[in-house]
């Protein structure tokens, strides 16, 4: 598995005044238009972040790009084309996207506020699944 950004953009509308509590409205949109090449499949996201107070606006898009078995990457990608994705790409998005939020933060002298994903759940034996990045 790997990540691929397509698109990224974070501003600071003003400072942070002091004592402030900043919460974040996210908005995570997976799929629907998962692409199949092969042994391989993109599965488009894109995230939009909006503070409130208005202190800061983030943008991300991109793709999580898979590589199996071709049955199992087809099956993958008609989830979500479905708009079911497995809870195993919505984690790898979800980790990858929050951390890349965390960074934008900070590079903007903003405190990160975003919670990172927990790592994806450990596959119960004999449920093995070969993919490489």
């Amino acid at each position: 598995m790997g990540i691929r950004f397509d698109y990224l953009h974070a501003e600071r509308l003003q400072l942070i005044p002091p004592q402030t509590q900043v919460a974040f409205n996210v908005n995570l949109v997976i799929g629907p238009n998962a692409v199949v090449r092969g042994d391989i499949v993109e599965i488009p996201f894109s995230l939009a972040a909006i503070s409130n107070p208005s202190i800061v606006n983030i943008s991300i898009r991109g793709a999580l790009i898979i590589q199996g078995d071709p049955r199992q990457v087809e099956d993958i990608a008609k989830s979500v084309n479905s708009g079911k994705s497995p809870q195993f790409v919505q984690m790898m998005i979800g980790q990858y996207v929050f951390f890349e939020v965390n960074l934008l933060l900070k590079e903007l002298g903003i405190p990160p506020a975003m919670p990172i994903a927990p790592p994806p759940q450990q596959q119960r034996q004999g449920e093995g699944t070969t993919m490489y990045a």
